[in-house]
């Protein structure tokens, strides 16, 4: 680990966690391996997003749901990542997340007060693809001085109020809403692996990496939904994460097994995922 002033007005420590780092900053160590992603690590991120939703609502880029399905849903990929936490008085108010898995991804969240940092946490000469919302200037400016100028794939964030609770709408005969147990991780894991292998990506989702997602702080069964065929199978499901302080509910992954698309499952099981939501005071 190390840790170095920031360049911004005011001293505000960087704590680096990844790939490539020195051991210790006045001692440049050979030892250039990484180290486990602690669960410090998380809930700092997952407090610096809380945060920004109680700050900035809709406009918030990230739900702590992101941040423990992305860094959770595949084992041992702590290699393939640089993680950078800006640290003041005990508080995480800016990180970076470099993913070399071969997109070259730099994702990033710093608090409103704090926007002085973004040159150095934009600082990653291998990032190749970087976010921010479209009417955003200051932070596609700051993207742009580091060379972020080409436009990508627009990505939508959809929202939704949920005053009241929906009313999931019938299904075909034989099958049925649910939500899951530890029971039933290798048909949960069997459809994830269905819905997002590609030719040549098969997926890397496993029982034990889901086990580390249902570990993982804000998980919960009652919000990991599915639809279930009369055979036992899932036909689709719908992971929703909870935001208990802000109210806020997240669906990530949601996913429908190829056989079964095309009769409006995916839209059910969300809504069925939605109600179980609000049961639980989303809104």
């Amino acid at each position: 680990m190390s840790s170095v002033p920031g360049t911004g007005s005011g001293q505000c420590p960087r704590v680096e966690y990844g790939l490539r780092y020195a051991a210790a900053a006045t001692a440049p160590s050979t030892d250039l391996s990484y180290v486990r992603l602690e669960p410090e690590i998380i809930a700092g991120m997952q407090q610096r997003a809380v945060e920004q939703r109680r700050l900035l609502g809709p406009r918030a880029g990230w739900h702590v749901g992101d941040i423990a399905w992305g860094l959770r849903q595949h084992e041992g990929r702590e290699n393939e990542w640089k993680i950078r936490l800006w640290v003041e008085d005990g508080r995480v108010v800016g990180w970076s997340w470099l993913k070399r898995d071969g997109r070259d991804r730099l994702e990033h969240d710093v608090h409103p007060e704090y926007l002085h940092l973004l040159d150095e946490i934009l600082a990653e000469p291998a990032a190749r693809v970087a976010f921010a919302f479209e009417d955003d200037d200051e932070q596609r400016a700051a993207l742009a001085r580091r060379g972020f100028t080409q436009p990508g794939e627009a990505m939508h964030f959809l929202v939704r109020d949920l005053a009241e609770p929906p009313t999931p709408p019938p299904l075909p005969d034989g099958f049925r809403y649910r939500t899951v147990s530890a029971d039933d991780a290798p048909e949960r894991v069997s459809i994830h692996r269905e819905v997002w292998t590609r030719p040549d990506a098969p997926s890397r989702f496993t029982e034990s990496s889901y086990a580390q997602v249902r570990a993982e702080w804000p998980y919960r069964e009652s919000l990991d939904c599915v639809v279930e065929t009369s055979d036992g199978r899932f036909a689709a499901y719908c992971l929703c994460w909870p935001d208990d302080e802000n109210r806020v509910g997240e669906f990530e992954p949601v996913g429908v097994r190829v056989e079964f698309r095309r009769r409006g499952l995916g839209a059910a099981v969300c809504t069925f995922a939605l109600q179980r939501l609000h049961e639980e005071g989303g809104r």
